[in-house]
């Protein structure tokens, strides 16, 4: 599954959140609602081909962070 597929399994909230392009984006959110796959395909988005709808970002300039309250 290419990023354009990814990303249109997502729903509107997430897709937005996910191809976000003006700078970090800082998701909260409760339990079940999506997450994850938000940033799945934001991921996608970021370091995927630009042929198939991504950035084409350098898979090593990118950070991502996620946590549970019980991780804390």
């Amino acid at each position: 599954m290419g990023a354009r597929e990814f990303l249109s399994s997502l729903s509107e909230e997430q897709r937005a959140a996910a191809v976000h392009t003006g700078g970090p984006v800082m998701t909260l959110a409760g339990a079940g609602s999506g997450k994850t796959r938000m940033l799945v395909g934001r991921l996608l988005h970021l370091i995927g081909p630009e042929s198939e709808g991504g950035l084409g970002a350098d898979p090593s300039s990118v950070m991502m962070v996620t946590f549970t309250n019980k991780a804390a």
